[in-house]
């Protein structure tokens, strides 16, 4: 039974495009875009062509472009997951990828400006030339140009998309985001509309991808430093989000009067608080004490096979949302932890045992494999389950032993 990520998420496909799709218009809804919108347009010559069209299909071949850009990107990032997620396991790593995020969420706050080099910014806007070929070829890097604004945006899709190693995920999620992004541009370029350039949706919007960023960099935080993980609570961290917004962490300024840059302060400390309080109650793994954890100094999974008829191994890693989900979702529902009290149990860390996951061809994560006593395979899954396929998995296995032919 193989199952991939476009598995995992074939009970709410829809609900995970959309979710790309808003996350795409909302990268555009941002101070430093948004205005770059029909400026862009302009430059193109949207606004001089001969008819609305004309005016549509400069739009279309400017999205064209910067869909095609996103798309490679997720083919690039779903082909190569296991060595973007090797390098994110490193503590290194972590620390600066925390760094940049909160470096770009002090750049949403307004408290310094962060944008690409002005020869630069000229460069890829000469690189376009006009029509609809000069359109296409601009959209192809419309995406280095925004990117201070939304990249923390995209590399959270990226991080996502290379935990599943698929490209046609990576493909599917990256171009539906690319889509959300460049439908204002096609837009305005049928109808001519301005855009607003400021005002106090674009501070909320900008403050509220503050938030995020800081909650991605605390993400990365707590995966190098475990004393982050320990603090939780549901009701303490919906109280202070909560506070924290009313205070002012969207509505107000970091450059208006004392008042407000103190309320803007507390605010944003409190959301970001909750936030992390939130966070970690969500992603809390509900271990089991009789789960061995495979380590370079603890190799439970010889020991353990010897021992048991059949072993259920459980390959993940800290930086895997579908593994935190299989672990605290499908392996402590009540039925499949009675299934399981019979076999042998073993949970393999990736990142931190790379040559077993090596011999054992592990392509995806999370991925559960079952072994007989020899350690010999008796059948595998990647991707997430829900318990009831999970239990589905256990008779196909459990078939498996009884005729002892392993597969």
């Amino acid at each position: 039974m193989e199952a991939s990520f476009l598995n995992a998420l074939s009970h709410e496909p829809l609900a995970a495009l959309a979710a790309v799709f808003i996350a795409g218009l909302l990268s555009v809804a941002t101070p430093c875009v948004l205005p770059m919108v029909s400026i862009t347009l302009g430059v193109l010559g949207v606004n001089r062509a001969a008819s609305r069209g004309r005016a549509v299909l400069t739009s279309l071949c400017y999205a064209a472009g910067i869909i095609i850009t996103f798309t490679a990107l997720g083919v690039g990032f779903g082909l190569t997951g296991g060595l973007f997620g090797s390098y994110l396991g490193h503590p290194a790593v972590g620390i600066a990828l925390a760094v940049v995020f909160l470096l770009l969420a002090a750049n949403a706050f307004e408290l310094f400006s962060l944008s690409l080099p002005q020869p630069l910014t000229q460069f890829f806007a000469r690189i376009g030339g006009s029509g609809c070929r000069g359109a296409l070829a601009a959209g192809l890097v419309a995406g280095f140009i925004a990117a201070p604004c939304i990249g923390p945006v995209l590399l959270g899709i990226l991080t996502f998309v290379a935990t599943t190693r698929n490209a046609l995920a990576g493909a599917a999620l990256l171009a539906t985001y690319g889509l959300g992004f460049s439908l204002p541009f096609v837009v305005v370029g049928a109808f001519a509309l301005r855009l607003p350039v400021k005002g106090r949706l674009l501070l909320a919007v900008k403050s509220l991808f503050g938030l995020i960023l800081i909650a991605g960099a605390f993400w990365y935080l707590r995966e190098v430093l475990p004393v982050l993980r320990q603090p939780r609570g549901l009701t303490a961290g919906i109280a202070l989000l909560a506070s924290g917004l009313l205070a002012g962490a969207l509505h107000r300024e970091f450059r208006g009067p004392w008042k407000d840059r103190l309320l803007k302060t507390l605010g944003v400390l409190a959301a970001a608080a909750g936030t992390m309080l939130l966070i970690n109650t969500a992603v809390h793994t509900k271990a089991s004490a009789d789960w061995c954890r495979e380590t370079p100094g603890q190799n439970c999974l010889p020991r353990t096979c010897a021992e048991n008829d059949i072993t259920v191994a459980v390959f993940g890693a800290e930086w895997c949302p579908w593994c935190k989900k299989l672990d605290n979702v499908t392996l402590t529902d009540q039925r499949v932890v009675a299934r399981l009290r019979s076999y042998g149990k073993v949970h393999v860390d990736t990142d931190k045992n790379g040559k077993l996951s090596e011999q054992y061809g592990i392509q995806g994560i999370p991925a559960v494999v079952f072994f007989d006593r020899q350690c010999r395979e008796y059948g595998r899954f990647a991707g997430y389950v829900d318990p009831d396929e999970f239990i589905q998995a256990l008779d196909i296995v459990e078939k498996a032993a009884k005729s002892k032919e392993p597969e």
